[in-house]
């Protein structure tokens, strides 16, 4: 097969020479002439335009020298094609690893090529350029090579460096953790992650004229304690809270917290009573309420123990957490003072932001959340034993299963059997709406206060609620409008030990219309109010005189 393919190809290249005459065939070119050896060499390579790199095409037969050049004439087509283009590396490698072999028989072939027409000149043009491309090549290839060992060198410095500071960091925690245990050897504890909380918060009110406590006749007179704004005559600039926390753990599943303000004055336990005469006659006793549990610098202070992922419980003094405003936190809330019913006196109506010692069992799930507590009482007993035999037992349940939706109720009251028994019970509910920029919240409530020793005499029975909207309209602006009603004597003219007068027409009516601006995320805003404190009959001797007030407030959180 490979001779009939010899015999083919031989007489294809013998027509190819067809310019020359029988006479000009010159000496043939046997099997052992050294270019027949050069040109299997080039066959082999691929360098042979329109054959197959296999160096058996020639098979042995004894080739003329025109044929020699035919074949030699498709070596420089090829070499003329690769130069042209701009092959790749490995055909340029081929072709100079060849070119002295294609010089050699261009010089021994030179005249046969110039008989078939071969352009000798643009032959060694080609060899030029074919130099030119493998030291340009070269060049490329010598900088590749120099940026990756470049590259290397930087990655090598890198990956020492990292190991350098991977070695710092675990040097650090091990002192870290070698100082915590001596720490905690002196101390007699393990400790764990600690980390500290704080916020300052700073108030500027002014009343327009009137008292921000809504003293009545006299600026001089006591301050109703049902809604005052931190009493003063007139314009006032007020240290609202300096609060700072401390959160940690001791064990994955032991966190405690503590909670002090430096803004509340402390051993505040006396109590004055002023008389108040209105202009028709009717005369008032005001009681200022003494050992008021919100003024002590301990806020919060407790221990929490995680059962399992959805039940924990938690021991000590914080929140009892019903009405969930009441509840937050004041960098949480959206008017500068809280709605009138978690603003009232403890012991006169107050339903939330109340603190008492006990013990609460806290349960989670996807649906919402369920809290149980039992506490000495609902605020007046904050830091103290307990002043009598009873326990205030609460519930707060949360349905927060629908998307932007959260409805709650909430409710407790004095347990045990002791006669008299003071009462102390509260309930109520939370609906609340929030989606994209608009917050809708509303909260009503019902509260009964009696003492032990005056029985229905001192009876106070309250009801109200409020409703709020705001609207952001970024990121840093918000919009916010509230409306609060709160009667504190229902069905009676007492509220707090303060004499009504009447059994109805003591409720107030409050307005509320803010801006909020927020920056550095939430941890810092401003806020200003517009509030109309809008007194039905007499509400007075329990609320203040009617008035207006602007009140601005400037708090940083971390």
């Amino acid at each position: 097969m490979l001779k009939r393919i010899g015999v083919l190809m031989g007489l294809g290249l013998s027509l190819c020479a067809n310019r020359a005459s029988a006479q000009e065939v010159g000496n043939d070119v046997p099997p052992s002439h050294w270019a027949y050896d050069a040109v299997k060499d080039l066959a082999g390579k691929g360098l042979i335009k329109g054959y197959p790199p296999d160096s058996k095409f020639l098979g042995k037969r004894v080739l003329t020298r025109y044929e020699m050049a035919t074949i030699l004439e498709r070596v420089l087509a090829r070499m003329d094609d690769i130069v042209a283009q701009k092959a790749d590396k490995a055909d340029l490698d081929k072709l100079t690893k060849s070119a002295q072999e294609i010089h050699d028989l261009i010089e021994e072939f030179k005249k046969e090529l110039l008989v078939i027409g071969s352009d000798l000149s643009k032959a060694k043009d080609d060899l030029a350029a074919l130099h030119a491309q493998v030291d340009e090549l070269s060049h490329h290839v010598d900088t590749l090579d120099q940026r990756t060992q470049e590259n290397a060198r930087k990655a090598e410095e890198a990956a020492r460096a990292a190991a350098q500071a991977q070695k710092t960091a675990d040097a650090a925690d091990k002192n870290s953790k070698d100082a915590q245990d001596k720490l905690g050897k002196k101390m007699g504890v393990s400790l764990g992650p600690v980390r500290f909380t704080g916020l300052i918060q700073t108030w500027y009110g002014n009343p327009l004229g009137a008292t921000l406590g809504g003293q009545y006749p006299l600026n001089s007179s006591s301050v109703p304690p049902g809604r005052n704004y931190g009493g003063g005559v007139g314009d006032t600039f007020r240290i609202r809270r300096v609060e700072l926390g401390i959160v940690g753990n001791i064990t994955p599943r032991v966190d405690y917290f503590a909670l002090f303000d430096l803004g509340k004055i402390p051993g505040f336990s006396t109590s004055t009573t002023s008389v108040v005469t209105s202009a028709g006659g009717k005369t008032n006793a005001i009681t200022s309420l003494g050992a008021n549990a919100s003024n002590d610098i301990l806020q919060d202070a407790w221990i929490g123990y995680q059962i399992t992922p959805r039940l924990r419980v938690e021991v000590g003094g914080q929140k009892t957490g019903m009405s969930e405003e009441g509840n937050r936190s004041s960098m949480q809330l959206l008017t500068i003072e809280r709605a009138i019913m978690n603003g009232l006196p403890t012991n006169a109506g107050r339903v939330g932001y109340v603190r008492d010692t006990g013990a609460v069992l806290r349960y989670k799930t996807a649906l919402g959340n369920i809290n149980v507590g039992i506490w000495n009482d609902n605020g007046p007993a904050q830091n103290t034993v307990d002043a009598d035999r009873t326990k205030f037992a609460n519930i707060v349940a949360n349905y927060t299963g629908t998307r932007h939706l959260t409805v709650g109720l909430f409710g407790g009251s004095n347990i045990d059997d002791v006669h008299p028994k003071p009462s102390r019970d509260r309930a109520g509910g939370t609906l609340i709406y929030q989606n994209g920029p608009h917050f809708f919240e509303a909260e009503g409530a019902y509260t009964l206060d009696q003492s032990a020793t005056t029985g229905i005499a001192g009876r106070s029975i309250g009801l109200g609620g409020y409703a709020l909207y705001a609207y952001s309209l970024n990121k840093k602006w918000q919009l916010v409008g509230r409306y609060d009603e709160w009667d504190p004597a229902v069905q009676g003219n007492v509220a707090g030990g303060v004499a009504l007068g009447g059994i109805s027409h003591h409720n107030l009516r409050e307005y509320t219309l803010g801006v909020n601006y927020y920056f550095y995320g939430n941890n810092a805003k401003i806020q200003l109010n517009w509030i109309d404190e809008d007194t039905q009959g007499n509400g007075y001797a329990f609320f203040g005189v009617r008035r207006q007030i602007i009140l601005t407030n400037f708090s940083a959180g971390f």
